[in-house]
């Protein structure tokens, strides 16, 4: 089973058309014609597990005004209420993203760690941490995880010995500095792999693609196409991340997977959740790589999930 624990958020779009300038200031005025709304954040990475793989929880706050969207979904897991969930509304005009409205409140209280992980009973456990008060300690859970899988918000050193630690190239080089070459992004990958224990340390570059640091260095060029909206990608490539290694694929397969995912969300709008039409064309399309380093057995493994 995987285990989500992390921040949810709601993620909230307003679409409409512009055709005019405000009289009251010089600004557009979007004319509304559509409204959507989905869990984004930890949410984001739960919704994409349960289109894949019903085998998933997910822990974490949601505020009482937002509980018909966890009856609608059955959510299985732990909820707790909260006063205020974090609130993302984004404005869009056409294919124009306008502007995006945050709501949110650190959440202060929290029993989610000692009250609703329950350790070794999950075969991977993900730290979807958007640093918005679910996660509080983070080696509470590692120390106890067979194998953790973290999307990190705060100090990267938070998270050592997490089998799997996943920044972005900010947050990665929030922590590291500035990095002006791929040969020094790589090195300080590595020695940060070995001074944080980390089994497997993944950088997500945006258009750049995504760096693999574990016993080898691995370099995956973007997939996507066309870039359309980046929200809740990094979501997305947790999740398939996770789904990939729980069908016990190889870590640097599973990147190839979740990079590719990731492409797909990004060319859609919103916060998209993968379906397994998705995947099993994303795995037809990506065999023939995969199969040009992986061993028959780890062929077989990855024919099993189409």
């Amino acid at each position: 089973m995987i285990n989500v624990i992390g921040d949810i958020i709601i993620d909230e779009y307003w679409y409409g058309d512009t055709t005019r300038i405000s009289p009251e200031a010089p600004v557009p005025i979007v004319n509304l014609n559509k409204k959507k709304i989905s869990l984004g954040g930890a949410g984001n990475v739960y919704m994409n597990l349960l289109s894949l793989n019903k085998k998933v929880t997910l822990n974490g706050y949601y505020d009482a005004a937002h509980e018909y969207i966890f009856n609608e979904i059955q959510a299985t897991g732990n909820l707790m209420i909260t006063e205020q969930m974090p609130h993302k509304l984004r404005i869009f005009s056409g294919s124009q993203y306008m502007s995006r409205v945050d709501a949110e409140k650190t959440i202060e209280e929290n029993d989610v760690q000692d009250k609703f992980f329950v350790p070794n009973i999950y075969d991977v456990v993900i730290l979807s941490d958007y640093n918005k008060g679910t996660v509080k300690d983070p080696q509470a859970i590692i120390k106890k995880s067979k194998r953790t899988i973290v999307d990190p918000k705060v100090s990267l050193d938070k998270y050592k010995g997490a089998f799997i630690l996943k920044p972005n190239l900010k947050e990665f080089e929030d922590y590291i500095g500035k990095k002006t070459n791929p040969k020094s992004l790589m090195s300080e990958a590595q020695r940060l792999r070995h001074e944080l224990e980390i089994d497997h340390f993944i950088v997500t570059l945006g258009p750049e693609g995504v760096l693999y640091v574990g016993d080898s260095i691995e370099h995956y060029d973007a997939t996507a196409q066309e870039v359309f909206d980046v929200t809740g990608a990094g979501d997305t490539f947790t999740a398939a991340l996770a789904y990939g290694i729980y069908n016990n694929l190889e870590v640097q397969d599973s990147v190839i997977l979740a990079n590719k995912m990731a492409g797909l969300a990004v060319s859609k709008s919103g916060t998209y959740v993968i379906n397994p039409k998705d995947f099993n064309e994303a795995m037809e399309n990506i065999n023939e790589y995969i199969n040009n380093r992986s061993s028959r057995f780890h062929r077989e493994k990855l024919m099993a999930l189409l």
